[in-house]
């Protein structure tokens, strides 16, 4: 007997599925004239599974074929052995998608249920029509995403001496920045080496399976190749998959839209019903229209000199930058033919480096990049420094990245091309008079 925490409607329909890929029965549940264009929901992490849909459920089938499920080990389903991994979630939604509709799908994925929906659309474009991306958790590379920077102790002995000193001001600054330590441990690996440990340990935690799964997975080739029109809907307030997220995915999809609820948090279907519907409404209905590039000439001023000023906000067009002694500084919609940051915490949202030697030169300092291009002979350089970068793209015809001192790297779905590598980037990693370019050909 199903058992369920709120009420579902008379009229839904639920059933049975024996899925292949872990060989277990799941339950889906249909709502809406099977005429109608389909909707595949799938949920996040959390015992209400598909409850989590339900709110909107009834709007929905009023116009659409509403197909929601709860995968295994989540709900009313079973939970077999196996890894719970977003790619063969995406092989069980493939196997509903081919039952329960005759047509292609479109899939709205929450959360982890997004990601699963992200793999689906990579990895089975043909049984897709659009996909719908909610608050997805999980595709940042796995440091970023796991650990703020709230959660560094101020006796880190590895951050440079001006960031220690300043740390009990970083209230504000609560980036994707974290400890590389904590995560890449021996227990991790062996989890992901050994099928028989996984078993063993995760057989009672389908949660926990679910979300080791999901941090392990890396969505660059899909994301720098998926065509499918994609919709962004997301919470500004998500403390789970805070929106850099979402503004990293608009980036680096080709055919994408975001759009976002001011007042919702990690699960605005429940949080902001009525927002929710109307952005949900507008992706269903509308295609996505092709942005216009501004075609007017761009006139850089000379310099941009930031020196112990905090807490500041600066834009525009201008041939230097530079930064030094500054703390909780944000860079945003800029271009610039170079910056140096010196002994400061700098965030770099929606920036263009061109036509310079040296592109960006980081030196003592914290800094987090999002959607951030850089062309440039060489173009970064890092010395004692901590980079976190998503949706970073390195043109380089010399050097992508040099390292000097001892310093914390981590790439989140970004690109690097130069004279040595060419490839998409998604990987933590520490190192020491050394060119990034070197060390990620011999470990690709």
């Amino acid at each position: 007997m199903l058992k369920f925490k709120f009420e579902p409607a008379q009229n839904w329909r639920f059933s049975y599925f024996n899925e292949t890929v872990f060989n277990s029965k799941m339950v889906v549940l249909e709502a809406g004239n099977k005429a109608n264009p389909p909707l595949l929901l799938v949920h996040g992490l959390g015992e209400l599974a598909m409850q989590d849909w339900f709110s909107v459920i009834p709007t929905l089938a009023d116009n659409y074929y509403v197909i929601a499920v709860d995968l295994p080990g989540f709900g009313n389903s079973e939970s077999p052995q196996g890894r719970y991994s977003p790619h063969n979630y995406a092989a069980v939604v493939a196997q509903v998608a081919e039952l329960y509709s005759a047509r292609p799908v479109t899939v709205i994925g929450h959360s982890m249920g997004g990601a699963v929906s992200l793999s689906f659309a990579g990895l089975y474009p043909q049984q897709i029509d659009k996909l719908v991306l909610v608050d997805a958790a999980g595709v940042l590379q796995k440091v970023a995403f796991l650990k703020p920077i709230t959660n560094i102790k101020i006796e880190d002995s590895w951050l440079p001496k001006f960031v220690r000193t300043k740390l009990a001001q970083l209230n504000d600054f609560t980036t994707g920045l974290i400890e590389l330590g904590a995560i890449d441990s021996y227990f991790s690996d062996l989890l992901q080496r050994s099928d028989s440990t996984w078993n063993a340990l995760m057989g009672e935690q389908p949660n926990m399976n679910a979300a080791l799964s999901l941090v392990e997975q890396d969505y660059s080739n899909i994301v720098a190749n998926l065509n499918t029109q994609t919709y962004i809907i997301w919470g500004e307030r998500d403390n789970i998959a805070p929106l850099r997220t979402a503004k990293v995915l608009q980036h680096r999809l080709a055919n994408s839209e975001l759009m976002t609820i001011a007042q919702a948090g990690h699960v605005p279907m429940k949080s902001a019903t009525d927002e929710f519907l109307a952005l949900l409404n507008h992706a269903l209905e509308k295609p996505i229209e092709a942005g216009k590039q501004p075609s007017h000439e761009v006139v850089m001023q000379s310099q941009l000199n930031c020196k112990e000023r905090h807490s500041q906000t600066f834009s525009g067009h201008y041939k230097k930058v530079f930064i030094s002694g500054c703390n909780n500084i944000l860079l945003k919609d800029m271009t610039a033919q170079s910056i140096a940051i010196t002994d400061s915490l700098v965030r770099l949202e929606n920036i263009t480096i061109t036509d310079s030697d040296l592109g960006l030169e980081i030196v003592d300092s914290v800094v987090e990049a999002t959607n951030v291009t850089i062309n440039a002979r060489n173009g970064v350089k890092l010395d004692g420094a901590r980079f976190d970068g998503a949706g970073v793209e390195i043109n380089a015809t010399a050097s992508a990245m040099m390292v000097k001192t001892k310093s914390n790297i981590i790439f989140s779905l970004s690109k690097i091309t130069s004279a040595h590598f060419q490839g998409n980037v998604h990987q933590a990693f520490e190192l020491q008079d050394r060119n990034v370019d070197d060390y990620l050909q011999q470990s690709h």
